[in-house]
């Protein structure tokens, strides 16, 4: 059984839905709302759609509101003017109220059905402007972290783009190409800038749980570098050149290891 207090018609519980959905009602209209709520099926479910748009509304694409969408729902709201709540015959001056149809407000005010429902369009339009725009300003926000985000990207790719250009452009640039497992893979090395990349398209999966690990070779002992997985990798060396006659291709467990599993895949002397 819904509960229905003095304080709120049982007609105008289902109007308090969308106020409710964007915490728009006073604390007493609130607490009637919730206990009515408790055994109202259609409010519930009138609510579960609200929720639904607004997980739809944070999903999309931001789009600012139109100026004018925004001045016509702010003109809206300034333009609904309650009847002066001093004037007792505000209801039955209009025809459409009763003794019944008032309720009183602070001081011992008869509060008229009609102003009672002006205050209540005003209120309806309100949450209009909220769910209007204060979604668009959600939503953009999260647009501008999105946007950041693909900022912070493209200035890593300029990065390492700089980075290729200063490579290739070395006096002393050397490549190497071996093969891994059937594919084409290969080292761009400049000794004088320190540097050294490792390049392949389409590399093999080295297995479940595996991946591949780089290893320079200084005289007998193999220093780990850099693990990676396989399809198209561009993998700067981490290590330093100067004393490695060579770099060394295995595969092992993910995460990479500090001493190479054999067979070696690959080797290219630097």
């Amino acid at each position: 059984m819904s509960h229905h207090s003095k304080g709120v018609d049982a007609g105008d519980f289902h109007e308090l839905a969308p106020l409710y959905a964007v915490d728009a009602l006073e604390p007493a209209e609130r607490a009637e709302f919730e206990q009515h709520l408790a055994d109202c099926l259609p409010c519930q479910a009138e609510l579960a759609g609200y929720a639904e748009v607004t997980a739809h509304l944070a999903a999309g694409s931001a789009q600012t509101p139109p100026p004018e969408l925004r001045a016509s729902v702010l003109d809206s709201i300034h333009g609904t003017r309650p009847l002066p709540a001093s004037d007792p015959q505000a209801g039955s001056a209009s025809g459409t109220g009763t003794a019944t149809d008032a309720e009183t407000g602070p001081a011992g005010v008869v509060v008229s059905l009609e102003e009672r429902r002006r205050r209540r369009t005003r209120r309806l339009l309100t949450a209009a402007a909220a769910a209007v725009l204060l979604p668009g300003i959600a939503v953009g926000g999260w647009s501008l972290g999105v946007q950041s985000e693909q900022r912070q990207q493209a200035e890593v790719a300029a990065r390492q783009q700089e980075q290729e250009n200063r490579l290739l452009s070395a006096p002393d640039l050397a490549t190497h190409q071996v093969e891994v497992n059937g594919q084409t893979a290969t080292l761009v090395v400049s000794r004088e800038q320190d540097e050294a990349l490792f390049v392949a398209d389409g590399l093999p999966d080295p297995g479940e749980g595996r991946e591949y690990q780089l290893w320079l070779l200084e005289a007998d002992t193999p220093i780990p570098d850099q693990h990676f997985s396989g399809g198209d990798v561009s993998v700067w060396l981490s290590g330093d050149l100067d004393k490695a006659g060579a770099v060394a291709l295995t595969v092992e467990p993910a995460g990479g290891s500090t001493a190479p599993t054999f067979p070696i895949v690959a080797v290219a002397e630097i």
